[in-house]
Order: structure tokens, then sequence, then C-alpha cells
């Protein structure tokens, strides 16, 4: 085993076998990647690396033709983003190491989330927000504080370290591209755009607005924004996780003609505790 590859928050990189994977410890999870050379007697090591980690989750996607084994390992699939891989469709494959992790409380209140946005006939209008009195733009390094202080006031706890400065400063240099949403001087709002060049996806994340200023439109109309940069370089996929807890962002996301692909239950650590994500595409 290797390790390699550390970020701001320790989390790092691993190779077991010549498979990469990642260990998130925010999340108390393990991302395997590159799936390629998978193997069963792999995964039986990556789950011992999980176990050894103390990771509750292994997190995964998989082209349809590995998805056997990854199930013959005791693997579920808990969604689809479909073009993920260059066009090529990923099935979300996920292991649980904790029998507490995989019980999703209130599901029926997410279903009926699920549900509403379905029934919904409202759809996303470019230009139809009769010239709000906010300006969207593409974030600068000066903006970095502000930013910080934003996602701080937002979220108590967030699956990425966005309340760190250092961490902002690094992702903005080419891979994540965020929008803000300035007012009298002042950023109001964020998303981002969580670019993986070599498979020509993105995931549409960091969405924060500040309390007084919801309502407004301003979430949808920095989507937009990201999303017309992405298709002019040529992006083929867009997918989002959200809180499957939050009616607000999941509306969002169908009205931009997002499609409902599935649920990962307690996957990531936003707000103070495990929550499960919606998967919604976008294929543009």
């Amino acid at each position: 085993m290797k390790k390699f590859q550390c970020d701001t928050e320790n989390n790092c990189f691993f190779t077991i076998d010549t498979v990469k994977i990642y260990l998130d410890k925010m999340n108390k999870r393990v991302k395997i990647f590159d799936s390629d050379s998978i193997t069963i007697q792999t995964l039986e090591k990556i789950k011992g690396f999980a176990s050894v980690n103390q990771a509750g989750k292994i997190i995964g996607n998989a082209v349809l033709s590995h998805v056997k084994l990854f199930t013959q390992a005791g693997f579920c699939i808990e969604g689809k983003i479909d073009g993920f891989f260059k066009g090529t469709d990923a099935y979300c494959v996920s292991y649980f190491m904790d029998g507490k992790r995989k019980i999703s409380e209130n599901q029926e209140q997410k279903d009926k989330i699920i549900a509403q946005c379905l029934m919904s006939d409202s759809r996303y209008i470019a230009g139809g927000s009769n010239n709000p009195p906010y300006s969207i733009r593409t974030a600068a390094q000066r903006d970095i504080g502000e930013i910080a202080a934003l996602f701080s006031t937002v979220f108590s706890t967030y699956p990425t370290p966005v309340y760190d400065e250092e961490y902002l400063r690094q992702t903005m240099n080419g891979k994540i591209l965020y929008k803000v949403a300035e007012y009298e001087g002042k950023i109001i709002g964020i998303a981002s755009a969580d670019m993986d060049m070599e498979n020509r996806n993105a995931e549409m994340t960091d969405c924060a607005t500040y309390p007084e200023y919801r309502g407004k439109g301003v979430l949808s109309n920095i989507i937009y924004e990201l999303e017309s940069e992405l298709k002019n370089r040529n992006f083929i996929t867009l997918y989002s996780l959200s809180r499957a807890v939050n009616t607000g962002i999941n509306m969002v996301l169908y009205k931009h003609q997002y499609k409902y692909r599935g649920r990962l239950i307690n996957n990531c650590n936003i707000c103070g505790a495990f929550e499960d994500m919606n998967i919604w595409i976008k294929m543009i």
C-alpha cells in the first residue's frame, strides 16, 4: 500500500493493488477511484483498510460491467450518474462497514420532497427574475475571506473544508469553478462546479446563501451561470448531491431540469451530522 498526496484536512490518497483510494476522515468514508483493475481480493483489502481507519462507508462509481463484482463483494447500488465517464454511465456503489450507517432516518419526509419536486411544473427561465439587484461573477482570490465567512455562517459542518482559506486558495486555481452573487459590494451567495476534466463531468456543489437573501433566485441564477460556462467548456454531464432534507435545493435542481437518480444514505457530514444526499443529473 502506498500513501501520497494529502490535503489540508490530512485526508490522503492511497493505492492498494494499483487501485487508487481516498481516505476521507471528515466524512468517515473511503472512496474508490480507478476501479478498472478492481478485484474481489482488492475490495476485501479496502474493507480491511476502512476498518483500521474507522471509516463507516466505502463508496465508488463503477461502469455497468464492474457492478456485478462490487455486488458480489457485498456492495449495494445507491444510484446512477448518467454520462459520468466521458458519456458512459456510472453506478454509485456503496459498502457499509457500520450497520447504523446504513439506516436512513425520516425516509417518508425525504420521499415526499422528491414527490413534490416531480409533481411541480415550475421551470427556471433565464432572465426571468426581472433584473435582480445583485450581480453574478466568477470568484477571485480577493474574495476568499468573504467566501469562508459565508460558508461558516451557513454550515456548522461541511463535507469539504470550505471554511479553510488555504483550501479555497488551492481549489480556486483551476479544479473548482466558484461563482458568487454580489449585492452592494457584499458576497451574498455562492455555488461551485467541481470539475473532472478527464471524464468531462462536473459536480454542482458548495451552494450557500445568507438567510436574509434567500427566496430571491440567487442560487438559481448562479447555477445558470455555472452551467453556461461548463457548456462552453464542452462538459458532458453535470450532477449534484443535494441534502435530502432540504426542499429548496432539490426544487432548484428540478427547476433546472436535473433528473433524480437515487439517494446516498448517510453519505457525508453536513450541518453537524451524517446526512442522506439525493443524486441529480443533467446532461448538457
